[in-house]
């Protein structure tokens, strides 16, 4: 998920997102500079609207959504992209280059080292972070959290949580609320490939050469958007299966 930001916003700070999938290792140069500008100047129109509509009656409640690609308001050589990037994670593991994912100790050294209680996170967040004893993750050694999607002050719209799981890797698990004001989280139809109790999700598997790799699953609850990633050494799939394992626990 691809958040983009215009800072100094209330926090109807426009949270403009699109879950993505991977592959942006085979993606030319033209393509990234084609979607870049595409999210670019529909944070900005949104922006228009805000100023023009927005002292009046105040920013709707934000909204997920599952749309076929091809309803997707963008360009043609922009859906073309993701076409192509949908395909090549559909077909399997997508394998990219050496370095496209960081060592595990490069992980830790990079990662937040804060960790935050639930009351005050309850306080910081639109309602109370996801449960997580119930999950694998439960047991696992905390390595810290960050807030992450529309920020204002201490609050944020959403939080990520990482983890070290013995015979993993480094597990992130992100939950983002789209209910906050402004808030527009899609999705692709094509692009969902599981299920977790019930509802549609995405699983994406990436390796490199150099033996490691990284599953990464994301579906929608009845208010948030959930992201885990799994990274470390080894086969992926074991990762995938974890992840899957980890989501189904999940509580709100």
């Amino acid at each position: 998920m691809h958040p983009t930001r215009i800072p100094g916003r209330r926090l109807a700070t426009l949270l403009l997102a699109i879950v993505l999938p991977v592959g942006s290792t085979y993606a030319s140069p033209e393509q990234v500079d084609a979607v870049g500008q595409w999210l670019s100047e529909r944070t900005m129109r949104a922006a228009g609207k805000d100023d023009g509509q927005g002292a009046a009656r105040g920013l709707e409640e934000g909204v997920y959504r599952l749309i076929p690609l091809a309803e997707l308001d963008a360009p043609e050589p922009v859906k073309q992209h993701f076409r192509e990037q949908i395909q090549r994670n559909r077909s399997g593991v997508v394998r990219v280059s050496k370095g496209a994912i960081p060592s595990q100790r490069a992980l830790i050294m990079a990662l937040p080292k804060v960790w935050r209680s639930d009351a005050i996170l309850r306080q910081r967040l639109p309602n109370p972070p996801s449960n997580l004893q119930r999950t694998l993750l439960g047991a696992a050694e905390p390595i810290g959290m960050e807030p992450t999607g529309a920020l204002e002050g201490l609050k944020s719209s959403g939080l990520s949580r990482f983890y070290r799981v013995n015979d993993v890797g480094i597990v992130e698990f992100n939950e983002e609320n789209f209910r906050v004001p402004g808030a527009v989280i899609e999705a692709f139809v094509e692009a969902q490939n599981t299920e977790i109790n019930g509802t549609l999700a995405q699983i994406e598997m990436t390796a490199d050469g150099q033996g490691r790799s990284r599953a990464t699953l994301v579906w929608a609850g009845e208010d948030k958007v959930y992201t885990l990633t799994a990274t470390g050494d080894g086969d992926v799939q074991p990762k995938a299966a974890v992840l899957q394992q980890i989501a189904a626990a999940v509580t709100d």
